[in-house]
């Protein structure tokens, strides 16, 4: 199957290319960019990607992905998975419009709270992690009653030392009822299962951009040793960027499609899309991204070096919302319901 974007998402791709560029230069130890960078995201409109009656388009979860996979090929350390698209998502589904606008003007903050092993969306009344928390003012968490979710502004904990040196995570100690601030309406089982998929669709987008930025970095690494490279070691070389190259696209073609379901498909099957699309990227991401590392011959895993920023980054991106061993099992879960005779 022959996808192409159009020309307004080549120009959306461009400049969130560009604005990932600028971020990914800028000195990432100056914790006063935080604000800055997030401006920059707001004035190219991606808190209101998926927000119709904010922006100038239809709310596409195509676009969403093409940004996420640009700032996460740089490596960008700004929130754009968490607060930019993951709280945004979970405003319009509980249609907190007031809400909703500040978020999309910069003015509003919200980080969400997951589980604690990130495997999914966390509740106010447990112990959760914030994720994606750097400049967040208050954190969103939901909780769950007759199979209708509720979501709620709650205080934000202390800072953790995680992983991924790109993102703030912070702790989020559980809340009685009487303490957490309700915000919008509960939100139906439905809707919540498109949530969750643009959740999975935000995570696999993430990894096709780290994805891409280690092989990119890789084939130049080869490029400019070829001619002091030993013929065998670099026809070696070529052989696992191709495979990668392949790795990758079938990854970018598994989410494309995923993004495209989540606004014109049935719930049931846009979040098996996104299961299928998680699936695929978390396990080709992990091989790229080694491949790459082997390649390029940093195998010392520091803080410092993008080539290594990616694989912690890689190795979070993974465990959100389930791995391709959690995802494998719930699509076969899935398929084998719905071979059953009525």
């Amino acid at each position: 199957m022959n996808v192409e974007l159009t020309n307004e998402q080549l120009q959306l791709q461009s400049a969130a290319a560009r604005v990932a560029a600028n971020i990914a230069a800028a000195d990432r130890s100056d914790g006063s960019n935080v604000d800055r960078f997030w401006d920059q995201l707001v004035d190219i409109g991606v808190p209101a990607l998926r927000l119709p009656a904010l922006c100038d388009k239809v709310a596409s979860g195509v676009e969403t992905a093409i940004v996420i996979e640009q700032f996460g090929k740089r490596v960008c350390p700004v929130p754009v998975l968490g607060q930019a698209v993951l709280a945004t998502e979970l405003l319009d589904a509980a249609e907190a419009r007031q809400e909703l606008a500040l978020v999309a003007d910069g003015s509003l903050r919200l980080a969400p709270v997951l589980s604690p092993n990130l495997s999914g969306f966390g509740s106010w009344d447990s112990p959760g992690v914030a994720f994606d928390t750097a400049g967040a003012t208050h954190l969103l968490s939901t909780a769950t009653s007759d199979g209708w979710r509720s979501l709620a502004r709650v205080p934000s904990g202390g800072t953790l030392i995680g992983l991924d040196r790109t993102r703030e995570l912070r702790t989020a100690p559980g809340h009685a009822d009487s303490d957490v601030t309700l915000i919008g309406k509960p939100i139906s089982p439905r809707r919540w299962q498109r949530v969750e998929a643009v959740a999975l669709i935000a995570a696999a987008a993430d990894l096709v951009g780290v994805m891409q930025g280690a092989l990119d970095d890789a084939v130049q690494h080869v490029r400019e040793c070829r001619q002091s490279s030993m013929l065998g070691t670099s026809t070696a070389n070529e052989y696992s960027l191709a495979d990668s190259l392949f790795r990758v696209e079938g990854a970018r073609s598994c989410l494309w499609h995923a993004a495209w379901a989540i606004d014109h498909l049935a719930a049931e099957e846009a979040f098996l899309a996104a299961m299928t699309a998680k699936a695929y990227a978390s396990e080709a991401g992990r091989d790229v991204v080694e491949t790459a590392m082997e390649i390029t011959a940093e195998q010392a895993i520091s803080g410092k070096r993008a080539s290594h920023l990616r694989v912690r980054r890689m190795l979070l991106d993974r465990r959100l919302f389930g791995d391709e061993s959690i995802q494998y099992e719930s699509i076969a879960t899935t398929r084998l319901a719905c071979d059953e005779p009525a």
